[in-house]
Parts: C-alpha cells; sequence; structure tokens
C-alpha cells in the first residue's frame, strides 16, 4: 500500500521562514489523502546545510531516525544552530508497514546573534541633538558594486551572487528597495529594548556589477500601539557569492539621506494612532533614487546614532510574521454635481488609496477623502463613521503620468477625489489593501439554507483577516492598537478562519512582556501593549489572559507559548487570589483599572453595551467567573507542563472555593445576580452574568435548560466584546434555534442589523449609528471593530458542527444541530488537515452528511435521531435499524458505535471520507 508523501511543510508554524530566533525549532507536516482510517506510526526526518546534500539524503545536520510517534511534529534535537544559516528538511512518514517517498524539501533561515550586528543605526542629522518630529519621512540609500576591485571601504565585492540577506528594521516603518524594485515593507511598532527586526532575500534582486540598496522610512511618535522611541533604520546586508567569499554591507555615514516628499507640516489624523495626515507632492519624488548611477550629490550624509545595540535600541528579536498586500478595485464610481468623483470599494479595507493619473497638470492640487458612510448628496462623510479621524489626503501632481500612493492605511470603504484633472475610470483608482500574511484566507468555509447566516459569516471571515495587521489591532482608523480581549477575540478566529499561528504567539508573547515591563509586583498585564501610554490595565482582560493561551494552545499544539506564558499565568491566579475576600471567598473590589470606566472591571464596551449591568457591586459576577477560569486554567496549563501535583491541585482548589462561593452568594431565586456585597446582593440578573455562569460550566446540572431558556429569551444583550461567552452559552446548550435568531433578526442587536444598514466590516457596538447616542459618542464609535468576529468560530461549532475535542484537533466531533438550520456544509482547518462537512435535513426528517475526516484524526459524528427517524446506514450499508438494533455490519474506518441518552448516534470513525445517512 501507497503513502502519499508528506506536504505542507512548516517550521515555528511558518512556510520556509527566512529568519528565526528559536534555537530548538518546531518542525510540522501533513498528509492529504482520503483514505479511511489513514494515519502516521512513524516518521524521519532529515535535516542538511544544503538542499543537494538533502537531495542525496546526506543529513549532515540531523537526522532522526526513524520514530515511532503518531504526531505530525518534532522538535530539533540536532547540533546548536548557527546564526545567519539556511538549513534544509524534508520528511518520511510510516502509516504500519507503509512507507511514504520523501516530501520536497523545506527549509528555514536563522536569524542574527546580538553580536552579529555590525550596521549603526541612522537618521537625520538634525535628530541628532534628541528632537524629532513624528509624521516625517526620509529617504536612504547606499551604492556599491559587485564587480570589480574591492574598494578601501569594503563595499565593493566580487563574482556572483549564491546567497543574499537584508537584515533590516526601522522605528517605525519602512520600505526596503534594491536596484529600483520595492523588496520589502516593515513595521516595528515595539519598544526599542525589543524591538523586530526582517530577514529579506534579496538574491534576486541583486545583480553582479553596480547595484543600489535604499530604504523610505518614517516614524510615528507615540501612540495606541505605538510606543514612543525614536526614529531609525538599520541594516546589514550579507552576500555570499559563488566562490565562496562573503561580504556585509551595512549602514552607517556613508549611506546619503534626504527629506521625502511628505508634507511635515501635515497635521495629525487623531491623537491616538500618530499618523499624519498624508499630504504628498508628486513634484518632489526623486525618481531613479533606488537605482545605481543616480545622482545623490544633493543629499546629506546620514546621521549615525551607533552600531547595534546602541541607546535606546537595546536588543533585536526575529520578526515572524508578515503583513501581505493585495490590489482591490472600486466596484463603482459615482460622479457629483461639483465634478468631484466618488469611488466605492464594497466593502471596508484596511488599505491603501492608489490613484494612477494620466496627464497630470504641473503644480495642481487633488484633494481626496476616505471615509466609511456617504451623506444624502452623494459626498463622503467626513464625519459618520470616522471615529474622529481626519481621513483627508492631499497630493500635488507633476506634469504628465503620476501616481498617488500614501505610506499608512486607514479604514476605507468611499474615497473621494475633488477636481482630478481629467476622466479617472474603475481601473485608475485601486486599493492596496493590507493584511497580516495566514496561510489560506478562505481555508475555512461555510454555507447554508440560511443567507443571512452566511453573509454572517463572509463578514466575520473578511473582519478578522483585515483587523489583523502587525498586530491584532481593535480598528485600522482611530487607534490601531492591540488590546488584550480584542486579541483574543481576533484570535480565536483567525486560528479556526485560516489556520494563523504566527501572529498569536507573537501577541501572547508580547502581552508576557508587558506583566514584566510594568505589572511584574502586582500580576498584571497591560490591556493595550505595545502602546504609547505607558502602565495600563483592565481587570477583567488579565483575568482572560490564561483562557486565551490555553485555548490557543488546544488549537496549535504550541507547547512553547505555554511555557512562555505560565509563570505569568502563574501571577495572574496570585493577583485574583489576593483581591478573594475571606468571608465571602468572592473576588472583591479587583484591583485594576483605577481612574476610568474599566475600574474594578470593565463587564463590556462600550458602556451602553452593558445593558444596565449593575456595576455598584464590590463582587462582580462576570469578574468572579472570569476568576474562576485564571485559576482552573493554571491548573490546565500547570497539568500539560508536567508541574508537581501539589502545584497542580492547589489551583484546582481555589478554582472549587470561588464557585462555590459564586454558587453561595450570586446565584439567586435560580438566577445569576450582577454582585453583591457582604450583605445583600443586586436584583439584576443580566444576560452578562447569565451567559458567563453557562459558558464556563458553572451552572447547577439541575437549573441549564432554565437558565438557558432565560439567556435565549433577551436576544442580544451583550457587546460584540463579549457576545462570544452569549454564542457559547446558547451553543452548549442546544439553544441552535436562539443562535440563528440572534444571527439572523436584522430588527435587533446584531450581526444581521449591521448587514442591514450596509456594514460591512463588524463593529465596536451594536449602536455605532443610534441616534439615540450623544453625537460625541456616537462619532467616536468604530465600524471596524473585528473583536465582534468571534461569531464565525460558533457558527462552525453549532450550526457546521465541527468541534475541537483533543489537542491539535486529533479527535473531533462532528454534530450537525437538530433544529435551526435544513442544511449546512463547509470547511474547517486544523493541524491535522481539513474537516469537511456537508449535511442535509429533508423534508421527511431523513438527515444525510458527508464527512470527510483528515489523516491521523479520529472524529465522533454525533447525528441527532428521534423515534421516528433511526435507522442509519454508513457508506451504504446499514448499522443500525429503526427499531434500535446494531446489523453488526462494519463499514471500513468506523470504529464505535452507540445510542446515547440525548437522542443521538454516535459514530467513531478514523479518517478518511463517509455518507451517513439517518432516517
Amino acid at each position: 500500500m501507497a503513502i502519499q508523501q508528506p506536504t505542507d511543510l512548516r517550521t515555528e508554524y511558518a512556510s520556509n521562514p527566512l529568519g528565526i530566533d528559536e534555537p530548538a525549532p518546531d518542525l510540522r507536516w501533513r498528509i492529504e489523502t482520503d483514505r479511511p482510517g489513514a494515519r502516521q506510526t512513524a516518521f524521519r526526518v532529515l535535516v542538511a546545510s544544503s538542499e543537494a546534500r538533502l537531495a542525496d539524503g546526506d543529513a549532515d545536520v540531523w537526522d532522526t531516525g526513524k520514530c515511532e510517534s503518531e504526531r505530525p511534529a518534532v522538535t530539533y534535537d540536532g547540533p546548536a544552530l548557527e546564526s545567519g544559516t539556511d538549513y534544509y528538511w524534508n520528511v518520511r512518514v510510516w502509516d504500519g508497514e507503509a512507507e511514504s517517498e520523501w516530501s520536497e524539501p523545506a527549509m528555514w533561515g536563522m536569524g542574527l546573534d546580538a553580536d552579529d550586528w555590525e550596521a549603526s543605526w541612522i537618521r537625520r542629522a538634525d535628530e541628532a541633538d534628541g528632537e524629532f518630529e513624528r509624521g516625517q519621512f526620509s529617504y536612504v540609500r547606499r551604492e556599491f558594486s559587485l564587480k570589480g576591485e574591492s574598494e578601501d571601504d569594503g563595499a565593493e565585492v566580487e563574482g556572483e551572487i549564491e546567497r543574499a540577506r537584508a537584515y533590516v528594521a526601522a522605528c517605525h516603518q519602512y520600505e526596503l528597495s534594491v536596484n529600483g524594485e520595492r523588496v520589502d515593507r516593515g513595521q516595528s511598532f515595539s519598544y526599542p529594548d525589543y524591538h523586530y527586526y526582517k530577514t529579506v532575500d534579496v538574491t534576486g534582486a541583486l545583480k553582479a556589477g553596480e547595484n543600489a540598496v535604499g530604504a523610505l522610512f518614517t516614524w510615528n511618535g507615540e501612540g495606541q500601539g505605538r510606543p514612543t522611541a525614536e526614529p531609525g533604520f538599520i541594516c546589514q546586508l550579507h552576500v555570499e557569492l559563488a566562490d565562496g567569499t562573503e561580504r556585509t554591507i551595512v549602514t552607517d555615514e556613508r549611506w546619503q539621506l534626504r527629506e521625502a516628499e511628505w508634507d511635515e507640516d501635515a497635521p495629525i489624523r487623531n491623537g491616538e494612532i500618530a499618523d499624519p495626515v498624508e499630504i504628498i507632492d508628486g513634484r518632489e519624488v526623486p525618481f531613479g533614487w533606488d537605482e545605481p548611477g543616480f545622482d545623490d550629490a544633493g543629499w546629506e550624509p546620514a546621521a549615525v546614532v551607533g552600531v547595534h545595540p546602541t541607546d535606546p535600541w537595546e536588543r533585536l528579536i526575529t520578526q515572524e510574521r508578515e503583513v501581505v498586500g493585495s490590489r482591490v478595485e472600486p466596484e463603482s464610481v459615482t460622479e457629483l454635481e461639483s465634478g468631484s468623483l466618488v469611488f466605492d470599494f464594497g466593502r471596508v479595507y484596511s488599505g491603501l488609496p492608489v490613484v494612477d493619473f494620466e496627464n497630470g497638470t504641473e503644480g495642481h492640487r487633488v484633494d481626496m477623502l476616505a471615509g466609511y458612510l456617504l451623506r444624502e448628496d452623494g459626498t463622503v462623510d467626513d464625519e459618520e463613521g470616522t471615529q474622529w479621524t481626519d481621513m483627508r489626503y492631499g497630493y500635488v501632481q507633476r506634469e504628465g503620468a503620476c501616481t498617488f500612493r500614501p505610506f499608512n492605511y486607514l479604514g476605507v470603504r468611499y474615497l473621494q477625489i475633488d477636481d482630478p484633472g481629467e476622466d479617472l475610470d474603475l481601473e485608475d483608482v485601486s486599493l492596496w489593501a493590507l493584511r497580516n500574511e495566514v496561510p489560506d484566507e478562505h481555508a475555512a468555509t461555510f454555507e447554508s439554507d440560511e443567507e443571512t447566516v452566511d453573509a454572517v459569516f463572509e463578514l466575520a471571515r473578511h473582519s478578522v483577516l483585515y483587523g489583523s495587521q502587525e498586530q491584532f489591532i481593535d480598528t485600522p482608523t482611530r487607534e490601531k492598537g492591540q488590546f488584550l480581549m480584542d486579541a483574543f477575540n481576533i484570535s480565536r478566529a483567525t486560528n479556526r478562519a485560516f489556520g494563523e499561528r504566527t501572529l498569536t504567539r507573537q501577541a501572547v508573547a508580547e502581552f508576557v512582556r508587558s506583566h514584566y515591563r510594568y505589572w511584574e509586583d502586582e500580576g498584571r498585564l497591560n490591556a493595550v501593549y505595545p502602546n504609547g501610554d505607558g502602565k495600563r490595565d483592565i481587570p477583567d482582560f488579565t483575568e482572560a489572559f490564561a483562557e486565551w493561551v490555553w485555548r490557543y494552545y488546544r488549537t496549535s499544539g504550541d507547547r512553547r507559548a505555554l511555557e512562555i506564558a505560565y509563570p505569568v499565568v502563574q501571577a495572574i491566579a496570585d493577583y485574583v487570589d489576593q483581591n478573594v475576600d475571606a468571608d465571602t471567598g468572592l473576588v472583591t473590589n479587583l484591583s485594576g483599572g483605577e481612574g476610568g470606566p474599566y475600574h474594578e472591571g470593565i463587564v463590556d464596551w462600550p458602556p451602553e453595551m452593558r445593558y444596565g449591568y449593575d456595576r455598584d457591586w464590590p463582587a462582580r459576577t462576570t469578574v468572579n467567573i472570569l476568576g474562576t477560569s485564571a485559576f482552573g486554567r493554571a491548573a490546565d496549563i500547570a497539568a500539560e507542563l508536567d508541574r508537581p501535583d501539589d502545584e497542580i491541585e492547589g489551583y484546582r482548589e481555589r478554582q472549587a472555593d470561588l464557585e462555590a462561593a459564586i454558587d453561595e452568594h450570586l446565584f439567586v431565586d435560580g438566577r445569576y445576580v450582577d454582585g453583591c456585597g457582604a450583605e445583600d446582593a443586586s436584583e439584576h440578573a443580566s444576560q452578562h452574568a447569565n451567559a458567563f455562569a453557562l459558558a464556563f460550566g458553572l451552572v447547577p446540572d439541575e437549573a441549564v435548560d432554565d437558565i438557558a431558556d432565560y439567556v435565549a429569551d433577551q436576544g442580544m444583550r451583550m457587546g460584540p466584546m463579549m457576545v462570544p461567552w452569549l454564542c457559547e452559552a446558547l451553543e452548549t446548550t442546544d439553544r441552535t434555534e436562539a443562535f440563528v435568531e440572534l444571527l439572523t433578526d436584522a430588527e435587533a442587536d446584531g450581526w444581521a442589523n449591521i448587514l442591514a444598514q450596509d456594514g460591512t466590516f463588524t463593529w465596536e457596538t451594536w449602536h455605532c449609528r443610534s441616534p439615540e447616542l450623544p453625537d460625541d459618542h456616537r462619532k467616536n464609535r468604530s465600524e471596524s471593530h473585528a473583536m465582534g468576529a468571534t461569531v464565525l468560530v460558533s457558527i462552525q461549532r453549532a450550526l457546521l458542527g465541527v468541534r475541537f475535542r483533543d489537542l491539535e484537533a486529533a479527535h473531533v466531533e462532528i454534530r450537525p444541530p437538530a433544529n435551526g438550520l435544513s442544511s449546512a456544509s463547509g470547511t474547517v482547518p486544523t493541524e491535522r488537515g481539513t474537516v469537511d462537512v456537508s449535511w442535509d435535513r429533508a423534508a421527511d426528517g431523513t438527515l444525510s452528511a458527508d464527512v470527510t475526516v483528515p489523516w491521523n484524526t479520529d472524529a465522533t459524528v454525533s447525528l441527532p435521531a428521534t423515534d421516528d427517524h433511526g435507522s442509519l446506514a454508513i457508506d451504504g450499508e446499514v448499522v443500525w435499524t429503526e427499531d434500535g438494533a446494531e446489523t453488526g455490519t462494519t463499514p471500513a474506518g468506523v470504529v464505535g458505535l452507540e445510542r446515547t441518552e440525548t437522542d443521538r448516534i454516535d459514530v467513531v470513525v478514523e479518517s478518511g471520507s463517509y455518507r451517513f445517512v439517518l432516517e
């Protein structure tokens, strides 16, 4: 029996990463097959110093030998890896005695060690005194030869290029160019003691002879998601020649610098993001600046701050995620009576508007305005939907063909162009849409008999895709900051929608660093990190961190994330415990969020999304329930990391004690009230309090149905930030009809109402356009907040029926709902491959389901049965008769069959494709 060769080889969850820091990287693979029962029983991995050696089977770096294991991954355990070096690897697997072919080769590159850096940080000469102006753009360049005799400065080298890597960073952003080609764009909105750099392959961009390398870079100053730091750029270009010679070109005083064509007196868009209004003078573009032979006599030498490391840049770490772009064309254009043109891109994207002019007029200024909404007269609204952000652009044309292209992204649906000076068609205007790179932006799919549910799924998928940039951002317009709860919500969806891992592990590591930077003595995390306003926390966000880490680990198997996070998870558990009142046993007056609307717990956000939650109590119910999660997940992580038994049990006991206190003081007359004091309790039993209790499994068995009905009957009374817990409450209690109603009621708060108002991105609040909100509140609400898109996961779990039941989805449950929809189909990516499900319920009640379980995975297919529908056939073979008897037939791949007490027939199957018909 032949086995297909392994595919989708990944190192540290990335495909062929060029620069990683991890000294013992995680190597992973998959096999695409629908053969019943296909699984890995053993593997062998080879690692070599060159692709040629690997092709010859010469594993001169590491050979695992044949390892008995079902896990399609291994942690590198060979000789110490060398910085700046590429490694090549492949894998073969066994299924019993059957052996696969070797996979196609994959590679990874190691980043630089601290002592490998020879390059200097450089910037403008007028910034040498420490006076910085944000919003400035600068060009830097250097020419060198790869042919001819070496110069004294060592920049000229000889020979054909075998391999070339640029190690590059800027504070805060750059675009790198080589020989007239833009080869990379990077962002590092991070603290200078943990500053990111990128490794860029420039082998194909260099050539024998004269070469030029350069960059356009900018510094934003402090803002949400942007620590202050200082302006600077650094680049180290390492070239390996065919004859074995190696040369290094570095940023130093020999680089030339000049101001770019951006207006440096332009206003800032708002006080949050620190981006300038981009006004660009096309006449000032130094065409050819990044090509050899350009006359830079009028440029000035760059000022050298110092060879790295130098104050303030203490440390450079590899950036293992990537922001990528794609061209989006407008769907329509409207000419207004004024002659202005309004282009509609159909949806809100995070991106850069680009306008190509064919016949520019020297000195003619074209004003533009981006936005989310149109006024009644058809113009782009500069107030509603903008979140108090100045979304203008300006461009001064040069004679002839010219292109307007800004640098910083915004959330954009409409672009108004005033007095363009010529006719512009749809092909002349575009949007360069930016997003975090993911393995497959369409990995998850969903389609059902209910069009509104399908539209909500796509709304969520689009939102989390473009809400993922250099960080998980709260919004691409007002703040661009990585808030912890927003990041948790977005990460849950990107993991399940795209198979994303790298941005999540970066975000987890960043919030871990926030603890050590600001909160090590207090056991907390920053609410937003990185950030320009320093130490700032929200208690509920800190409490939720362990839940995020655990869920990510269960999906990804990323043990390193657990190891990094666990000491902080312990500190959080201690922080919660220190706020437990000795008399009530409840978390009381949880310290944090001082001086703002988050004090002692945010509950939900914005304030109108609390729907009257009674916060006037020292012990708040949602805060206490999140506290049980902090203890419980600390125990789970401790157990996974093989910590001592008494450590694990200590967390379990704290969890049990807090749950008992909640039951005693906050579960009143069959409802969870919003809070309590030592003597009395709130009379308000919010949807928040009761949905949290259901989602976290705190409700006594005998009260589950009543509480679930109570929660479901309220419809939507939780905001986009906390609504995932409402969705989970409905899912875990099988309130599928209520969940579908929540998704499809266009008159009530929720996603369908966003769609009914022509919203194309999830919102910060269901009331973004409510006339009942004061103007200053409404105009500050974001219509591009991806935190509300976690509903995608609930659709997969509750309506498609796919639920992960084991680490890395090694076992999944496929559970078509008993009601709510008549049909659904879709795909869900996992670490082992894609789960593919299509089910249909006919008018007579017959349920048909086609299921594909990926390689190395088991599944429990749980089908709803009734007294009238109990005959089950699998792949055409009857295995269960209507009278409840097993036939004794066992189709290939079926390993278990059981009728449960909850009127379901559970079939356990191995990997493969199956058809189920329940009549």
